[in-house]
Formats: structure tokens, C-alpha cells, sequence
């Protein structure tokens, strides 16, 4: 089933400039949204939440994603299309006080 899913991963990445695949169960999603809102940029990024599908059907849409874009991580930030990070580029653009470059660069602040 996740190759029927490959179509619709790919109309997400171009339907949105900035995405986040994410499960709101999942405790680094959760750290994203957090740093978002924070930020005051949560209504920038389109958050596709798998969590309300059931269990196997998060497992397609997780190799779907990982079929087109090589990630399967949660969360997985996608910029245009590509591929821009996870929440360990998160936490390492604020440890080392590069967070809000960065996301100037993609045109979230």
C-alpha cells in the first residue's frame, strides 16, 4: 500500500512550501510544534499529523515518505520539497544560536 501513497506524498511536498510529517504521539513533533509556536510561525507550516490513522497505515505513510524522500523520521521538515530536517537540526540550530538564520532563510521569520 505505501507505493499508493508515494502519489500523494508528492502532491503534499508540492502543495507546501514548509511541512512537517509528524504524529502528535510523538514526543520530538512535539518539541517541533513547541518550537513553532514559540516562534509565533505554527500557521506557516502545514503539519501532516499520521497519528489518527491506525497503527499499520502510519507505517505506510512512513515508507511512503521515506520511498520519495528518503526520511521516514518523525518529525521530517520538508522546504519546496527537500528535505530541510528533523528535530535534531532543530535542537542544533538552538544550541548553537543559529535557529532564527535559519529559518529567516527559508522565509519563516
Amino acid at each position: 500500500m505505501s507505493s499508493e501513497l508515494v502519489p500523494k506524498v508528492l502532491e503534499l511536498l508540492k502543495s507546501h512550501k514548509v511541512l512537517q510529517f509528524s504524529a502528535s504521539w510523538c514526543p520530538d513533533c512535539r518539541y517541533a510544534n513547541s518550537v513553532w509556536k514559540k516562534l509565533g510561525i505554527e500557521n506557516k507550516i502545514y503539519v501532516f499529523d499520521i497519528a489518527s490513522f491506525p497503527r499499520p497505515d502510519q507505517e505506510q505513510w512512513r515508507s511512503a515518505f521515506q520511498q520519495v524522500t528518503g526520511s521516514r523520521n518523525l518529525p521530517s521538515i520538508y522546504y519546496n520539497g527537500t528535505l530541510w530536517g528533523t528535530e535534531s537540526q532543530l535542537h542544533a540550530f538552538e544550541n548553537n544560536g543559529t535557529l532564527r538564520d535559519e529559518l529567516r532563510k527559508i522565509g519563516l521569520l
